[in-house]
């Protein structure tokens, strides 16, 4: 072997060793805990972003042999959107609406059966009404107060003669009024024609009329003949987005009503809320009264017709335009514990006509009529 030869050895040794040592140390880092560190994340979190897990809508049911019931499952309660807040003025008009609807005069009832079976005459005494399942809730009574008057038997009838009517006359109404809590203002009228000449009977033609702003009119009108001994009604009715009627048929001696409504018996002198108005015009400025007086008349409304007692209360001024005129105060009280109270100002001055009228229901709301002013017109036509 020559020197060359010999001393590479060595360093063939070396590499040898050192490749080996190289190979050993990779091995090592592949088969132990370091071989974590390839992973950049755990494994959860490498691989969450890409799972899917489905979850069952349905519930869990027992066993049938477990003997346990599977409480309800409550199920959400759709809320209704929130109501925004009606404006004022909304509500004022709105309330109008109501009023001009409802409260000048008792409107019926939708259903027949709210009514009573049977109708009062001049011999009875009315029993209160039961509430509607519309009407209002009736006010605490207070056992030491006294009951509410009801119908006298015995008063005189309402009895008036062709002679003492007044003459073709409007009398135009500042009316203010109240409902549920909230106070409006209208306008109302009051019409009284009948033809001309003295041939009787003859025609004519009565009108109550209540206007609210953006609300519209409600009429209550009154047609028929004007007899010998006052007005004879033929037929009344209630307009208000719709009519209703009471047809007074003397043939039959029966007041009927829309609606398939039941009969009534037609009494001697009866009236409808409209011409009740003109023969008590008629009736004050033929004859003389004093205070505590009271005057029985059967009055028709567009659902009924039972027997009305009016008092006179007192002797009271009212002023208008600056005149002070002398009326006789008389109140028509309740029939029974949900009808309402109307009261009516008869002014001589004024041929008898009421020169205020105010209806005021149980539960508070009220409108109040007051005389403004009057004009003549002219007779029915021919």
């Amino acid at each position: 072997m020559t020197v060359a030869n010999f001393s590479t050895l060595p360093n063939r040794q070396h590499l040898l060793a050192l490749g080996a040592g190289v190979a050993a140390l990779h091995l090592v880092l592949l088969v132990s805990s370091g071989s974590n560190i390839w992973r950049l994340q755990p494994e959860s979190q490498k691989l969450g972003p890409l799972q899917t897990r489905v979850l069952s809508t349905e519930t869990a049911q027992p066993k049938p042999d477990s003997g346990v019931q599977a409480p309800p499952v409550a199920r959400p309660v759709p809320r209704a959107p929130a109501r925004e807040a009606m404006p004022h003025s909304q509500q004022t008009q709105d309330a109008g609406m109501q009023a001009v609807a409802s409260a000048a005069l008792p409107t019926p009832p939708d259903d027949p059966a709210a009514l009573p079976t049977r109708i009062a005459t001049p011999n009875d005494i009315t029993e209160p009404v039961p509430p509607s399942s519309t009407s209002p809730v009736p006010p605490i009574v207070n056992p030491a107060e006294p009951a509410i008057k009801q119908a006298t038997p015995n008063a005189p009838a309402l009895v008036a003669k062709v002679g003492n009517f007044p003459d073709n006359t409007q009398i135009n109404y500042k009316l203010t009024g109240q409902e549920r809590g909230l106070n409006y203002h209208a306008s109302g009228s009051l019409k009284w024609q009948a033809k001309a000449g003295t041939a009787l009977p003859k025609a004519y033609e009565a009108e109550l009329r209540v206007k609210a702003f953006l609300v519209g009119s409600r009429v209550w009108r009154s047609v028929g003949q004007l007899a010998e001994n006052g007005l004879a009604p033929t037929r009344y009715s209630d307009s208000w987005r719709g009519e209703r009627a009471a047809h007074f048929e003397a043939d039959t001696q029966k007041i009927s009503f829309s609606g398939n409504l039941p009969s009534a018996p037609l009494l001697p002198g009866a009236q409808d809320q409209v011409s009740l108005f003109i023969q008590m015009a008629a009736t004050v400025s033929a004859q003389s009264f004093a205070p505590g007086a009271e005057l029985n008349v059967q009055t028709a409304t567009a659902r009924d017709a039972v027997n009305w007692t009016l008092t006179y209360k007192a002797d009271e001024f009212i002023d208008v335009n600056g005149d002070r005129l002398e009326t006789q105060r008389w109140v028509c009280l309740p029939r029974g514990k949900f009808d309402s109270q109307i009261e009516m100002w008869l002014a001589k001055a004024k041929g008898g006509l009421p020169a205020r009228i105010k209806i005021t229901q149980v539960s508070g709301n009220f409108i109040d009529m007051e005389m403004r002013s009057s004009e003549a017109l002219a007779a029915l036509p021919d």
